[in-house]
């Protein structure tokens, strides 16, 4: 059995989430948010995939009020390439209870679609990605582009001779990053939100 070493895209991905939401206020979702990230439907069947938030860190930085939320795929079939994103949203709204700010961030995270206002998503495999015509894409690139791979305690292995049922490769073993990537991305994040 293989040792693993470092930490797998989910569990990266979850702790900068925490980290993150040190000091911050949490506010918690009656019902989870979520946003469609993938769909195979056609005129006599529908299969959607999503990612769903069950809360969300508010904290202020650049002048904005941030909402910040960790996301997991879920739904159909169709989602099954993702694994999880952090997704950030501005509050534009007056609400002060914290029944009013869920609903604002609960209906900004649906509009989350594809991506749209993730920081960062997994793939399945552990690879990282940004969404190319995403909210925070060009300044995300800017400030990870040329770092992450520092950060990569082991790469992805795919096993060439098999594919899965979407023609994907079948991945034997998933990318995993070094411990120390969470506080290099809490930073980054914190400096793109702020900027």
């Amino acid at each position: 059995m293989e040792e693993k070493q470092g930490l797998s895209s989910r569990e990266l991905l979850e702790s900068v989430y925490n980290a993150l939401k040190e000091g911050c206020r949490e506010i918690q979702f009656s019902s989870r948010a979520m946003a469609e990230i993938a769909d195979d439907s056609d005129w006599h069947r529908s299969r959607t995939g999503y990612t769903g938030y069950e809360s969300a860190a508010l904290f202020n930085a650049g002048g904005k009020k941030w909402a910040v939320a960790f996301g997991i795929k879920c739904g159909s079939y169709p989602a099954d390439p993702y694994n999880c994103d952090i997704a950030a949203v501005e509050l534009t709204g007056g609400g002060n209870t914290n029944k009013e700010i869920a609903a604002e961030v609960q209906s900004a995270l649906r509009r989350n679609s594809y991506f749209r206002d993730s920081l960062v998503y997994a793939m399945a495999d552990g690879q990282l990605k940004v969404k190319k015509d995403g909210r925070f894409s060009k300044k995300t690139l800017e400030l990870l582009g040329p770092k992450v791979q520092e950060f990569v305690a082991k790469d992805v292995r795919i096993d060439p001779n098999y594919l899965t049922m979407d023609l994907r490769p079948v991945v034997k073993s998933a990318v995993r990053y070094k411990p120390e990537f969470v506080a290099f991305l809490r930073d980054t994040f914190r400096t793109l939100l702020s900027s």
